[in-house]
């Protein structure tokens, strides 16, 4: 099932096994143009995912004569069919732009799920504009007003943290921040196998108190969710586990994404630089050099593959523009899992009852307010 490191091996194995067992392969449509490397990585990316799961049909989408250059004289596996796309969609244009071009492997992927020809789309590309054609060709699920992407963060108890908002929404209200939090639970739940999690609303201060309007709106909201509510959490809380889920706007989400991925490089400099000083550091350095490369595999983007766009009406991976072919296996492999447990399913039927308690709720009120009125 790929190399998630947030797996167990016994959990990875049964999804695989669940997943060879389905009835039809699940099919997932992969943005072969996307991320700053293209098909350089992607192709083998769907390679090493076929290999490693079965039952298991990629959609390579992008420009044919492209891939057909790069598998060169190879040969190309039947789990892998190319759907060509002439139009290419740059990481640095405007994402909106993307809706006016149908031709573009982005805009042709989220098709394909909307057409129900693929249970789920993977891209490496432009993240704003995968996340404007969801929305348009997808939708939204009923009463999600917002989708959010979600990622991993690695901790101390190697039992990693789901953060999100990480980008899709740089402004949020407290109702969003609610519906964050209940689609991370079920996700959490239904994916991850983890009973009842905690879920931790991110704020300059553990206390009731504090944060911004929005913030303390949503402490009230959440604590009467229904959820499994631990109140405020403070930053350092991602890293040591104290949560299972850890909401916030995609503002702040997604600072706190690039300043992880940066402190990375930072660390590996640090201890690089240390082990040259002088031969006692360089011999201690390389007595602990496996340890500290499994460490800093934990925070290896490419070994959480994507994140995924919770709140759309199908299932949606945002891979990081310089994935890896790891990362791009991963992330296929991500996507394949969601459609198996029909995550998107699982949210969409949890909020259509929330939905309809709240408009009973309502019913009942008015009911209650005429009969006063009367008396």
């Amino acid at each position: 099932m790929g190399r998630w490191s947030y797996y167990t091996k016994k959990f990875a194995h049964r999804w695989a096994n669940e997943v060879s067992r389905s009835e039809r392969p699940i099919v997932i449509a992969l943005d072969a143009m996307g991320g700053d490397h293209g098909p350089v990585v992607t192709l083998e990316g769907a390679l090493d995912a076929v290999a490693q799961q079965k039952n298991l049909k990629i959609l390579l989408i992008g420009r044919r004569d492209d891939l057909e250059h790069q598998i060169g004289g190879k040969f190309l596996p039947e789990e892998i069919e190319i759907v060509h796309a002439e139009d290419v969609f740059g990481m640095d244009e405007n994402p909106t732009a993307a809706l006016r071009r149908p031709n573009c492997s982005i805009m042709m992927g989220v098709d394909l799920v909307a057409q129900g020809k693929a249970d789920g789309f993977v891209s490496m590309g432009n993240t704003g504009a995968v996340v404007a054609s969801a929305l348009v060709k997808i939708g939204r699920i009923p009463g999600i007003e917002r989708p959010a992407l979600m990622t991993l963060f690695p901790t101390v108890e190697r039992r990693p943290t789901l953060v999100l908002d990480i980008g899709a929404n740089i402004d949020c209200k407290p109702v969003h921040l609610l519906r964050f939090a209940e689609m991370a639970s079920l996700y959490a739940e239904n994916v991850l196998g983890r009973d009842n999690p905690k879920v931790g609303l991110l704020s300059n201060g553990e206390e009731s108190t504090k944060g911004n309007a929005v913030t303390k709106t949503a402490y009230k909201m959440l604590s009467d969710s229904g959820l499994n509510f631990i109140g405020n959490v403070e930053g350092s809380a991602i890293l040591a586990g104290s949560a299972d889920i850890v909401v916030t706007d995609g503002f702040v989400g997604n600072i706190l994404l690039k300043y992880g991925e940066g402190s990375m490089g930072f660390f590996k400099a640090i201890a690089k630089k240390g082990r040259r000083s002088n031969l006692f550091t360089l011999m201690r350095g390389l007595l602990i050099k496996g340890h500290f490369k499994k460490i800093m595999r934990e925070f290896d983007y490419a070994e959480y593959g994507g994140a995924p766009l919770l709140g759309i009406a199908g299932n949606v991976v945002v891979g990081h523009g310089k994935s890896t072919s790891i990362a791009v296996s991963n992330a296929v492999s991500l996507a394949s899992v969601m459609s198996f447990a029909k995550i998107d399913n699982v949210i969409a039927e949890h909020i259509q009852g929330k939905v309809d308690e709240n408009a009973k709720q309502d019913i009942g009120n008015r009911i209650e307010s005429a009969r006063q009125n009367t008396d």
